[in-house]
């Protein structure tokens, strides 16, 4: 008994043990700088982003529905998927970690058995089939699901109603009646480009006093959304049109994502500031965002690369390729020592008249 009472009092004055401040082992500033180096021109979309999962961090959102409903609205090709993949990347390691549901294969209403499985009596309903995998949903105990219905506006207006009681409850019951599948544990993304031809195409429309694009893609969504749809959604992202100056920081990743392509074939790349601006220069961004980029990139050097790997016949020795703008067009000098890419920091790009989309 004197051993009981002396442990006892060891442990009462012992200094207090700490608790962590989440069971999460992501850190949303980590995160959000992650974002800001690979999803560029969105900065104010990052920073509500960040506030918004400290809120998930710190065990202060509601548990009786997900951790996050966000939509996020804007023009084609801004970073609306390309962002939902990146948090992927920061909180599981894998771009892929997460459960998508394109919408636009969803037109019609007998779709919503697609998301909801079939209604017993039907093929499948036994079966508890359905679109959505539970385990990328789920997540686990340190680190939240993922799911992304991407281009929303673009699925039958009852397969958008199945989703209501995933944004208000945190739960989606199959039609079978056998299983339940919880989202409480989930960060929800949508993507929608309703409103985006208008509003992109009147930048003239922050000048005035009382209007702005936001305001137009606002009303798209109440002409299009019913009220009790929108109400249950927690935060909407209005992402900006691509300016001029952002896009060869795009051209810069896509260069370093082909350099670990690259590394298979002991080959590397190396792009001169103008080669960028060039390929800029070239695609046709103003109208399809960065997929243009990254088309242009393919057409004007990946295949050029690729033809230059298939005539190589010894790659043993490894081969560093220089870009450079030759009479408007790029070329790829081999060389045999790499230069330091730290004496290579692309100079700010000369807007040309009408570069500025924004």
């Amino acid at each position: 008994m004197v051993f009981i009472n002396e442990r006892i009092k060891s442990q009462q004055n012992s200094p207090a043990v700490t608790p962590p401040l989440s069971r999460f082992v992501f850190e949303p500033e980590a995160l959000a700088e992650h974002l800001r180096k690979t999803i560029r021109g969105q900065n104010q979309v990052i920073d509500h982003i960040e506030s918004q999962l400290k809120v998930v961090h710190t065990g202060l959102s509601d548990p009786r529905r997900p951790l996050l409903t966000a939509l996020s609205i804007g023009a084609t090709g801004v970073g609306k998927t390309e962002m939902v993949r990146q948090i992927a990347q920061a909180i599981h390691g894998r771009s892929d970690a997460f459960c998508r549901i394109d919408m636009n294969t969803l037109s019609q209403s007998h779709y919503s058995a697609a998301i909801t499985g079939a209604p017993p009596g039907y093929v499948g309903s036994k079966e508890n089939l359905s679109l959505l995998n539970e385990d990328l949903i789920k997540g686990t105990a340190s680190r939240p699901g993922i799911v992304l219905f991407d281009e929303i506006e673009k699925a039958d207006h009852s397969v958008v109603l199945t989703l209501m009681n995933i944004l208000d409850n945190g739960t989606l019951k199959l039609a079978s009646g056998q299983k339940t599948i919880q989202f409480t544990n989930t960060l929800v993304f949508m993507t929608s480009n309703l409103g985006s031809r208008t509003a992109e195409a009147l930048p003239w429309l922050d000048a005035i006093p009382g209007m702005s694009r936001r305001s137009i893609y606002r009303r798209a969504l109440e002409r299009h959304f019913k009220p009790e749809f929108l109400n249950r959604i927690g935060i909407v992202e209005y992402f900006s049109a691509l300016r001029f100056n952002d896009l060869p920081n795009l051209v810069e990743n896509l260069e370093h994502l082909l350099n670990q392509q690259l590394k298979r074939h002991n080959i590397s790349l190396e792009l001169e500031p103008n080669a960028r601006d060039l390929i800029v220069q070239f695609s046709d961004y103003k109208k399809y965002g960065a997929r243009a980029i990254e088309r242009t990139f393919r057409d004007l050097v990946v295949t050029d690369l690729a033809t230059l790997i298939s005539r190589t016949k010894d790659l043993s020795a490894g081969t560093h390729y220089h870009g450079i703008v030759q009479d408007r067009h790029l070329e790829f000098l081999p060389v045999s020592v790499p230069r330091n890419r730290s004496n290579l920091t692309p100079k700010s790009p000369k807007a040309t008249e009408g570069a500025n989309y924004d």
